[in-house]
């Protein structure tokens, strides 16, 4: 060890470490292993590393190595017959602005991955590189295959030279055990960048090589995903809502789309059979009510190609004749998007609603925080509105009832602070207080006094009374928040 130079002692620490340190920590490092006899080792550190090809500054004062940034060699070119033979490649119009220009003859360095220099030549004059035909034949590379070019230092003529094969870091299946392993230790989702850094084991600062070569592993296997824009997660982490919205919108086709629309049915308070007419298969959901019992037969349809739109069904008659015979009330088609000028004439001839994937994924996500009823359920059918409208419309009502929901919160928590600076609210003073402090209350509107004296009038009543109103008109609480919340949420339980 002790016959080693620094600059080799500093890329047996770079290797140990797998990325790219600061030259201060390469240092100190350093020292652990010998003793630097200078009067500024940091300055011998970081001079012996920019004297040397194999470091490469990543930014001011942190090294790492040349050959991990091969990543970075994202210029492709595909191999001819010519090119073997002469040991060439030719200067495309994309390739020419990364070489020398001035000169016939200008010699460069290339790197490849596993950090080797091979000296090459540009010749402007015959508009190629030369000088890479050994390396070819290092490689046994062979007719259309494809290489890949980088700019490392374009001053100092230094590039990177990577095969097709060499950008494949391990086969695609180890990698999605790689980045399951990464996530799974993790316990929590981490950056699109996290996991490259993970994956590859080196610092990753811009998009290189593998970067769609990932992404695309991350998109494709189920057990990942997008929690939001570039924040990846286990799908198991999800809660089981969440993995239906999932493999809704990700069905492959009509088939599976139609077993999950059953599943959500059941779990929307529906019960629900398959109906078999000719080759064509439904869904029959029924809601059973005292008065108000109501049927829809249902069906799913894919597009072939996932981003078109939906121009035409084929089970016009197969489900006209199915909600004839069930005595169905509404029939509906349920696909991810539709051509809504092309099918106009045949739904409304045979009165069928077109259901997009997004309102009932936005439903079931809405019935999971508090169910919906079956009656309100078939308000979004009726033909006053659009489906989208009628949606929207239930929605709204949800967030009056969600709004009341957290005006007795407030009033609560209004009551318990104002109740140790004796100051006695009425209905009229703790209405101008909570619209005083609704910007403290996201997606919280004004209100109204007979809101707010509503809310005090059912809450002093049995069998809540958990506020009091005084004869003088002041609304006072009769537990502490915790406890009244505690006593409201038992009442609600003995109720139902």
């Amino acid at each position: 060890m002790k016959h080693k130079s620094v600059a080799d002692s500093a890329y047996e620490i770079l290797i140990k470490h797998k990325k790219p340190l600061h030259y201060r920590q390469i240092t100190k490092e350093l020292t652990k292993i010998r003793p630097l006899k200078v009067k500024e080792p940091y300055y011998a550190v970081n001079a012996s590393m920019s004297g040397d090809k194999r470091f490469m500054r990543i930014k001011r004062g942190v090294w790492g190595l040349v050959k991990w940034q091969y990543k970075d060699a994202n210029i492709k070119y595909s191999l001819t017959s010519y090119c073997l033979k002469d040991g060439t490649m030719f200067l495309t119009s994309y390739m020419k602005p990364f070489f020398p220009k001035e000169g016939n003859a200008v010699e460069i360095t290339f790197i490849d991955k596993e950090g080797n220099e091979i000296e090459a030549m540009v010749n402007n004059e015959l508009n190629c590189l030369v000088g890479l035909k050994e390396w070819y034949e290092k490689k046994k590379l062979k007719v259309n295959d494809i290489i890949f070019v980088g700019l490392i230092d374009y001053d100092r003529k230094r590039y990177f030279l990577v095969t097709e094969d060499e950008t494949k870091v391990e086969p695609q299946e180890d990698l999605s055990e790689k980045i399951f392993k990464i996530l799974q230790e993790a316990g929590h989702s981490l950056t699109y960048k996290e996991i490259c850094e993970g994956v590859l084991e080196v610092e990753v600062n811009e998009e290189n090589l593998f970067s769609k070569y990932i992404d695309n592993i991350l998109r494709k296997d189920f057990r990942f995903t997008e929690e939001k824009e570039e924040m990846w997660g286990l799908f198991d982490w999800l809660s089981e809502i969440k993995k239906l919205q999932l493999r809704l919108i990700n069905s492959e086709n009509s088939e599976c789309l139609k077993k999950l629309l059953q599943k959500v049915f059941e779990f929307l308070g529906f019960e629900t059979s398959i109906i078999l007419e000719g080759e064509a298969s439904f869904i029959l959901a029924k809601a059973l009510l005292d008065y108000k019992t109501y049927n829809l037969i249902v069906d799913a349809k894919l597009s072939d190609k996932k981003s078109e739109k939906i121009q035409k069904y084929e089970h016009w008659n197969e489900l006209s004749k199915v909600k004839e015979e069930t005595k169905s009330d509404y029939s509906v088609i349920i696909s991810p998007d539709f051509d809504y000028d092309k099918l106009s004439r045949k739904t409304d001839k045979n009165k069928v609603i077109l259901f997009e994937l997004r309102w009932l994924c936005d439903l079931i996500e809405e019935h999971d925080k508090l169910p919906f009823s079956l009656s309100n359920l078939e308000s979004i059918f009726l033909a006053d509105n659009s489906i989208e409208n009628n949606i929207f419309q239930l929605f709204e009502k949800r967030k009056i009832l969600y709004n009341k929901i957290k005006l007795i919160n407030i009033i609560i928590n209004l009551l318990h602070e104002n109740s140790g600076k004796k100051l006695y609210l009425n209905v009229e003073s703790l209405t101008k207080i909570i619209n005083q402090k609704t910007d403290a209350y996201i997606g919280f509107k004004r209100v109204q006094e007979h809101e707010v004296e509503e809310i005090t009038k059912i809450f002093s009543l049995e069998p809540f009374n958990i506020i009091q109103k005084t004869e003088m008109g002041s609304v006072i609480l009769n537990f502490k928040p915790e406890l009244a919340k505690e006593r409201l949420n038992k009442v609600i339980g003995e109720i139902f």
